[in-house]
């Protein structure tokens, strides 16, 4: 059998490369890209102080994402009404399934996990950092699911006038997206009308600066204002009668 020469050598290595480049290409474009940031939003950051969940943050939740996320069959069971419920995150389990043949373990907040970690072994992927950076709102907007969701809607604002687009699905039983991160570069692709809120009016700018920065500081949770002692003490009766 006649030996290679280094001229044969040369062509089959061009060969392997040719048909080799199509599957690089492929785990290349497979591949989780991390989600964009915009230097708009980290600039607006330097004028921004200190922001109080407790006063500015949950007040806005309750005006303007409660209304959908606040019972527990939210869309993804995504509980904006608690600081537990943020810091759950979301699921890809719909809570009504009509054609589920088994029972469904249980999701109940502040009952079916007491912890992040016990939620995260329940399926639920987070929607803000896991863990805060001081001083570094690049890297906590970058891991901020629902950063990169408020930012898609603004990017793709609503139509103030007419009927929503037939991409729109309002029905009760539809079938929900819910993205984690790693996933979010091609969801926005499929469906770029979808940011939050999801079919409703954009945030106002000043919503949107204060839900921004807020992440960008590490979404930090502050207590408010407690109960007086004799608050609680009737709310220990209650719940004892309850």
């Amino acid at each position: 059998m006649k030996p290679f020469s280094p001229q044969h050598l040369g062509h089959v290595a061009v060969l392997a490369a040719i048909l080799l480049a199509p599957a690089a290409y492929v785990l290349w474009a497979d591949k989780p890209r991390p989600p964009p940031l915009y230097t708009e939003d980290i600039a607006a950051l330097e004028s921004m102080p200190a922001i109080s969940y407790a006063s500015q943050i949950a007040p806005l939740l309750e005006r303007r994402c409660v209304v959908c996320h606040g019972c527990y069959d939210a869309p993804c069971q995504l509980k904006l009404s608690a600081r537990e419920g943020l810091e759950r995150g979301a699921s890809k389990e719909p809570v009504y399934n009509g054609k589920r043949l088994v029972n469904m373990a249980p999701t109940r907040l502040f009952i079916d996990a007491r912890d992040t970690a016990g939620w995260r072994r329940k399926g639920f992927h987070p929607v803000i950092g896991e863990t805060a950076q001081p001083g570094n709102p690049t890297e906590n907007l970058r891991e901020s699911l629902l950063y990169q969701l408020l930012r898609l809607k603004r990017d793709h604002p609503q139509p103030a006038r007419g009927r929503l687009p037939e991409d729109f699905d309002l029905a009760l039983n539809r079938d929900q997206s819910c993205p984690t991160l790693e996933e979010f570069s091609d969801f926005s692709r499929e469906h770029p009308l979808w940011g939050m809120p999801y079919a409703l009016p954009n945030l106002e700018d000043e919503e949107y600066r204060l839900l921004v920065a807020w992440i960008a500081q590490g979404a930090p949770f502050d207590t408010g204002p407690q109960p007086s002692p004799r608050a609680r003490e009737q709310i220990a009766t209650w719940e004892t009668l309850l």
